[in-house]
């Protein structure tokens, strides 16, 4: 992988910037480096990887890797597939499924929010603002619900 600090990004391939904003989105929510960077990777190959080829492109320990695609596995982003004596490793890539689990934990936590502000004297501008941004969040969720084309 190119170090994106030290080459600019003219010479950085369409993968590597790929990979490298993948790994930001999951990071942003809340994913570790380490997860992040290997589900970037297996999103952007073309074929399933070893945990050893995974190793060599992250640049990880195995057992390192092994403990970040057993944490993928369990959150259902990767899957294991039995290949002749080794095991490959594949992607899971639904970002509505990871966009819907994010947006019910923010509206999750703006409804207790919402609750604690009530009543509360002073206050009222910011439960307007907690009540508009959930009202936001359920239109979301109501476009959301319309089938895939």
């Amino acid at each position: 992988m190119i170090n994106p600090e030290i080459v600019s990004s003219e010479y950085v391939s369409p993968i590597d910037r790929a990979v490298r904003h993948v790994k930001a989105m999951m990071m942003n929510w809340g994913f570790g480096e380490g997860c992040s960077f290997i589900y970037a990777m297996l999103i952007t190959s073309s074929e399933p990887l070893s945990a050893k080829e995974i190793g060599e492109k992250t640049n990880y320990a195995y057992s390192s890797t092994i403990n970040y695609l057993n944490t993928l596995i369990r959150l259902g982003l990767v899957e294991r597939v039995r290949s002749i004596r080794k095991n490959l490793y594949v992607a899971n890539v639904n970002f509505v499924d990871l966009i819907k689990a994010e947006r019910e934990k923010v509206q999750g936590y703006l409804n207790q929010l919402g609750r604690d502000l009530e009543g509360i004297k002073g206050l009222e501008s910011l439960n307007a603002k907690v009540d508009h941004a959930i009202t936001y969040l359920k239109k979301a969720e109501t476009a959301t619900d319309k089938p895939e084309v």
